[in-house]
């Protein structure tokens, strides 16, 4: 049998939904994001930032993937499978203020679902 990109996505995702979630590392992270300013910053501490903001936004996808998810937590999900989506995010050759954009819509994705997560597990929020 030959294994197929779904398989594995699937098999990606159960890993994913596994692994712990430090909150108070993420809440810290989108802060220190949101205080950054396009004109103070390097774009390759920018770009460190959307690294990190996609990994967390993939480990929170997954840690709030449900039957029992609301209409808004849905909403939510596939307007980040949107934003993380290969062919919506920056390249090198992408100029750095897109890069900053996404950078920060990245860091309210991640706010917003981090607080979905710290709801259904009755996390106190940082």
């Amino acid at each position: 049998m030959v294994a197929r990109a779904t398989d594995e996505r699937v098999k990606a995702e159960a890993e994913a939904a596994g692994l712990p979630v430090d909150v108070e590392t993420i809440s810290a992270t989108v802060d220190f994001v949101l205080a950054m300013s396009l004109s103070t910053s390097k774009r390759v501490d920018i770009d460190t930032r959307v690294g990190q903001l996609t990994g967390f936004l993939n480990l929170l996808k997954c840690q709030c993937l449900g039957e029992d998810e609301d209409h808004d937590v849905l909403k939510l999900l596939r307007m980040v499978d949107r934003h993380v989506a290969l062919s919506n995010q920056p390249t090198n050759r992408s100029p750095a203020h897109e890069v900053f954009n996404y950078m920060r819509d990245a860091a309210v994705f991640t706010s917003a679902l981090l607080c979905a997560y710290t709801k259904k597990n009755g996390i106190a929020a940082p």
